[in-house]
C-alpha cells in the first residue's frame, strides 16, 4: 500500500507523488545563498569601501564651508602694497537679498524635496538610476542641493575619484544639514556656484550672475531672469544668455515648465514668462579692477588654475613701477583729452559720454527706460601704453584704455588686439634688409613717387608715398637719398623700391611681380612678434596687424644688440597666505634671447637714435620736453589716420604707445602720430627715467667698421666734403663738414667702390676752410686738402702723409697730414713718402754761416 502523506491519488501510471514544500526546493534553497552571499558581500564592501570614505567625510571642518574666496594682496615691484582683489569674479550677498521667485526656481529645479530630506534625496537617486539603466544615458541628476554644496565647498572632485566622490560627498551632505540650517545652506550655496560666462568674464555666485547677465542686482532679478540663471547650473557655459540665447531661452522655459508642476507660478504666469525674450545686458565690471588687476587676476588663473584660484588668500608680487604706473594713466587721459579738443575732431569726446552714461542710468532710475537697455558703447578715442624692462621683460607699466569701467577691453596685450601699425614697421622691415651684407643704413635707395598698385594700400589707383613723412608739408623727392634717410624720415616709396630690389625676382617695376615674404616674417617672429603677417606687399609699411606688447617687446631688441627678453610677464612670484611658494619666475624664464646679429642691431638702432632727433620725431624734445637722455624710437602713422603709434626705448626700459578708435575710423585729417602718440611717449619716458636711469647706449659691436660717406653722393667722403649753411640762431653763413659715419660690415665695404665723391671739389674750398677754421676753431688737421678729384686722375692712388713733416717746434701747425677720413686705413692707397731733412746748400763763393732766424714764441689766444 501507499503512503497517503507521501502520494496522491494513482492514475494509469501508477500512483502521484506530492510536491515538496517551496522552502524545501532547490530554487528556493539557492535564493537564501545567494542572499546570504549577497549581503556578507555587501557588508565586505561596506567595511572595506564605504566605511573608510565614511570615516574621511568626518574629517572635513565645517567651518570650511563658509571661507568663501579671500582677497589676495597684490604687491609692486618694490614689495609695496597695490591693492586687494578678488581673483574670481564674485561677490558674496546674503539670502535676504534673493527674490522669493528665484528660490522658488531653485527648489522646483534642482532639488524638489529639499525641506524634506536630509542632504540626501534617495528618491531622485532611485528615480535617476531607474531611468539611466532603462533609457541609457543619465537623463536625471540624482544630487540634492546639499550635495552640490558639499562637492563644491569641498573641492571633492578634484581630492576623489568619481565613485569616491559619490560616496563622501552623501555622508558630507548629511554632516552639512546637521550643522547648518535650510536657509543658511541656500545661501552658501547661492554664493559659491558657478553660473557660467561671458565676454571674457566667469560668473561666480548668484551676484555676479545677475550683474554679467542683466546689469543689476540680484534682488532686482524678474522670475524669467531667475528661471535663466537657475537654467544654467547643469551647464554654465553651454546656456550662457551671451553666447547661446537660444538654448538659454529652452533651459529658461524648462524651469518654469518645473515651477508651474510643483505649484509655484499658475499657468497663465508661466506662460506670460515663457514668452518674453531673452535679453541680457553687457557685463558690469569689478569697480574694485583696472586694467593692471585685471591682467593680474587673468595671470594669476593662468597659472594657478581656476580651482585654486577660488581659494584666495594669495600674496602677488608683480613687476609694476606704481609710480610709472600713475605717470602712464595721467599721460594718456590728459594728451588724449587734448587731443579731443583740437580744430577738426568731429568723434564723440571722453567728457561727452560721461554726461550720455549719467543720463542713461538716470533713465532707468525714473523707468523711463527698460532696466535691460544696452548701456551706451564708448565710442571715444582710446589709447594704450606699455613700458617692459629691457633686460628682464618685466612689465613696469601698462594701460589698456582710458577707463577700464567703460571697456574691459585690454588695447595693450588682449590677443585680438593686433591693429595695423603703419610706419612703426619700418624698423622690422629694415632690420631684414641689414641682415644682408648688401644693405646697411649709407645704402642709396629710390626716392620718388611710387605707383599705388605696387601697395594697394586705400585705393586700387593713384599715388601712394605722401604720407610717410609725417608732416602736413609736401613731400620733396630727391631721386636718391641713403636707406637711413629713408628710415628716419618714413620715406614708404624708398621701402616699396627697396622691398622689391631684395625679395623679389629682379623685375621691379612689375606691378604684379612675385614677392618672397619669408626673411621679413622670419625677422617678425624672431623679434616677438607672433601675429601672422599678411603676404600683401603693403605689410612691409605696418598694413599688417600687430599687438602692442608684441612690437614694444620686439624694440626692445635694437636697446640691446640682438638681445630680447624671452617674453613679458606681469607677476613674478605667487605665495599663499602662509607664505609658501606657489610660483616663482625661474632664471632660465627670466633669460634673455639672442636673436639678431649685434651688427644689424646697432645698425637698426643708429637709424631709430637719428628718427627721433632729426626724423619723425624731432619734435619729441624741442616741443614735447623729452629729457636729456639718449633715447630712439619710431613714429607709426597708418593710412587714413587711423592708427597712430609712437614705439622706443632708452637703455633701461622701452615703450610703446598706440592710440585710435576700437572700430578703425580718421581721428581727423593730418593726425600724424608725432602730434598725439609722440607726446605722450614722451611724459612717459621722462616719468621712466627717474627710477630707471638711462645710460649711454653700447659702442657699436667689434664686427663693425667705421667709413665715413658724404651725405650728398652717399659714397665714400673726401677732404672736401664741406657745405655752407645757413645758421638761425647766429644768422650767419657757416661751414659744415658735410659727411656722416656709418659702421659695416667687413664684408660689406668690400662691396663698395673704391671711388670717392664727385659731389664736392677743391675749388675755392681754401677760403671756405679759412672761414671755417677761424668760425668753429678747430684745428687744420681735419682741414687739410687733399688730392684734386679731377676725373683725369681717377686712376692714379692719393698719396697721404702718416707723420710730420716739420722736425721740431711748428707753432703755426702748417704742415700735419690728413687722416683719411673717407676710407678704409691701408685700403686703395700707394706707399706713403716719409718726409727727408733738406739742408739748403751754400751757393758758391759764399762766405760764413747761413742767417739763423729765433722762431716766434706760441701766442695763446683766447
Amino acid at each position: 500500500m501507499f503512503d497517503d502523506e507521501l502520494f496522491g491519488e494513482s492514475n494509469w501510471r501508477g500512483p502521484r507523488r506530492r510536491k515538496p514544500p517551496f522552502y524545501r526546493r532547490w530554487w528556493f534553497k539557492a535564493i537564501w545563498i545567494m542572499l546570504i552571499l549577497g549581503i556578507v558581500a555587501a557588508w565586505a564592501a561596506w567595511t572595506a569601501l564605504v566605511v573608510p570614505l565614511r570615516a574621511q567625510a568626518e574629517l572635513f571642518d565645517m567651518e570650511e564651508i563658509k571661507k568663501l574666496e579671500v582677497a589676495s594682496l597684490i604687491y609692486d615691484r618694490d614689495g609695496g602694497e597695490l591693492g586687494r582683489i578678488q581673483i574670481r569674479n564674485r561677490t558674496p550677498i546674503p539670502l535676504t537679498e534673493v527674490p522669493k521667485h528665484f528660490l522658488d526656481a531653485l527648489i522646483a529645479q534642482e532639488d524638489s524635496r529639499f525641506y524634506e530630506h536630509d542632504g540626501v534625496d534617495f528618491k531622485a537617486i532611485g528615480r535617476a538610476t531607474y531611468l539611466a539603466l532603462t533609457m541609457g544615458r543619465v537623463t536625471q541628476g540624482g544630487s540634492s542641493i546639499t550635495q552640490q554644496l558639499a562637492k563644491n565647498g569641498f573641492d571633492l572632485t578634484v581630492k576623489f575619484n568619481k565613485y569616491e566622490r559619490k560616496v563622501v560627498e552623501i555622508f558630507l551632505a548629511q554632516r552639512i544639514e546637521r550643522y547648518y540650517t535650510k536657509p543658511e545652506i541656500l545661501e552658501l550655496y547661492l554664493n559659491r556656484i558657478f553660473f557660467g560666462s561671458g565676454n571674457n568674464q566667469n560668473f561666480y555666485g548668484i551676484q555676479s550672475a545677475a550683474r554679467g547677465y542683466f546689469a543689476k542686482d540680484a534682488k532686482e532679478l524678474t522670475l524669467e531672469e531667475s528661471a535663466t540663471i537657475v537654467g544654467l547650473i547643469k551647464s554654465p557655459n553651454a546656456l550662457s544668455p551671451i553666447r547661446n540665447p537660444k538654448g538659454a531661452t529652452e533651459s529658461r522655459n524648462h524651469v518654469i515648465d518645473r515651477m508651474m508642476i510643483e505649484g509655484y507660478v499658475t499657468k497663465e504666469r508661466a506662460l506670460e514668462a515663457q514668452t518674453k525674450p531673452m535679453i541680457t545686458s553687457s557685463p558690469q565690471p569689478d569697480s574694485r579692477l583696472t586694467y593692471v588687476f585685471d591682467e593680474i587676476r587673468r595671470q594669476v588663473i593662468n597659472i594657478v588654475g581656476e580651482e585654486r584660484a577660488a581659494t584666495g588668500g594669495f600674496r602677488i608680487f608683480t613687476t609694476i613701477d606704481p609710480a610709472l604706473q600713475k605717470a602712464t594713466e595721467e599721460s594718456l587721459r590728459k594728451r588724449l583729452a587734448e587731443v579731443e579738443e583740437r580744430e577738426g575732431y568731429e568723434h564723440l569726446k571722453f567728457s561727452q559720454y560721461r554726461r550720455v552714461l549719467d543720463q542713461w542710468r538716470a533713465q532707468i532710475k525714473t523707468g523711463a527706460i527698460a532696466p535691460n537697455t544696452p548701456k551706451p558703447s564708448p565710442d571715444y578715442l582710446q589709447g594704450s601704453a606699455i613700458v617692459i624692462d629691457n633686460s628682464s621683460g618685466s612689465i613696469l607699466a601698462m594701460v589698456g584704455g582710458r577707463d577700464f569701467l567703460d571697456s574691459q577691453y585690454n588695447r595693450a596685450m588682449a590677443n585680438t588686439s593686433a591693429r595695423a601699425t603703419g610706419t612703426a614697421f619700418l624698423p622690422i622691415f629694415y632690420a631684414t634688409a641689414f641682415n644682408s651684407p648688401k644693405v646697411f643704413p649709407g645704402t642709396v635707395v629710390k626716392d620718388t613717387f611710387v605707383d599705388n598698385r605696387f601697395l594697394m594700400v586705400g585705393a586700387i589707383e593713384g599715388i601712394a608715398g605722401e604720407w610717410g613723412e609725417e608732416t602736413e608739408l609736401a613731400t620733396v623727392f630727391k631721386d636718391k637719398i641713403s636707406a637711413r634717410e629713408a628710415f628716419m624720415r618714413s620715406r614708404i616709396g624708398s621701402v616699396v623700391y627697396l622691398s622689391r630690389d631684395l625679395f623679389g625676382n629682379g623685375q621691379t617695376e612689375k606691378v604684379d611681380m612675385p614677392i618672397n615674404y619669408e626673411p621679413v616674417e622670419l625677422m617678425a617672429k624672431n623679434l616677438g612678434i607672433t601675429t601672422p603677417l599678411e603676404r600683401y606687399p603693403a605689410s612691409f609699411l605696418g598694413k599688417s596687424g600687430a599687438k602692442l606688447s608684441e612690437m614694444t617687446l620686439a624694440y626692445s631688441t635694437f636697446a640691446s644688440q640682438g638681445k630680447r627678453p624671452a617674453a613679458l610677464h606681469l607677476v613674478n612670484r605667487i605665495t599663499d597666505f602662509n607664505d609658501q611658494p606657489i610660483f616663482q619666475i625661474t632664471d632660465a624664464e627670466n633669460t634673455t634671447l639672442d636673436v639678431l646679429d649685434p651688427a644689424t642691431a646697432y645698425q637698426v638702432h643708429s637709424c631709430l637714435v637719428d628718427s627721433l632727433e632729426i626724423g619723425t620725431g624731432k619734435a619729441a624734445r624741442s616741443e614735447f620736453g623729452l629729457g636729456d637722455f639718449p633715447a630712439a624710437g619710431k613714429t607709426g602713422t597708418y593710412y587714413g589716420f587711423k592708427d597712430l603709434w609712437h614705439i622706443g626705448y632708452s637703455s633701461e626700459v622701452t615703450c610703446g604707445v598706440r592710440v585710435g578708435f576700437d572700430t578703425a575710423k580718421t581721428i581727423y585729417s593730418q593726425a600724424y602720430s608725432n602730434r598725439i602718440a609722440l607726446p605722450i611717449w614722451c611724459d612717459i619716458m621722462n616719468s621712466a627715467s627717474t627710477g630707471h636711469k638711462p645710460q649711454a647706449f653700447p659702442e657699436p659691436p667689434q664686427s663693425l667698421e667705421r667709413l665715413e660717406l658724404c651725405r650728398k653722393s652717399g659714397i665714400r667722403a673726401t677732404d672736401f666734403c664741406f657745405e655752407k649753411s645757413h645758421d638761425p640762431a647766429s644768422g650767419k653763413e657757416v661751414t659744415t663738414r658735410a659727411t656722416i659715419t656709418e659702421w659695416v660690415r667687413p664684408e660689406t665695404v668690400l662691396t663698395l667702390p673704391l671711388a670717392t665723391c664727385p659731389a664736392h671739389t677743391g675749388e675755392g674750398i681754401a677760403l671756405d676752410l679759412l672761414s671755417f677754421r677761424a668760425e668753429q676753431s678747430i684745428s687744420s688737421q681735419s682741414m687739410s686738402a687733399s688730392a684734386s678729384l679731377d676725373p683725369r686722375f681717377a686712376s692714379v692712388k692719393p698719396v697721404r702723409m702718416q707723420a710730420a713733416t716739420v722736425v721740431g717746434i711748428d707753432p703755426f701747425e702748417s704742415v700735419q697730414p690728413l687722416i683719411p677720413v673717407g676710407s678704409i686705413e691701408g685700403e686703395g692707397q700707394a706707399p706713403v713718402r716719409r718726409a727727408q731733412v733738406a739742408e739748403e746748400e751754400t751757393p758758391a763763393g759764399a762766405s760764413g754761416l747761413p742767417i739763423k732766424l729765433v722762431p716766434p714764441k706760441p701766442v695763446r689766444i683766447e
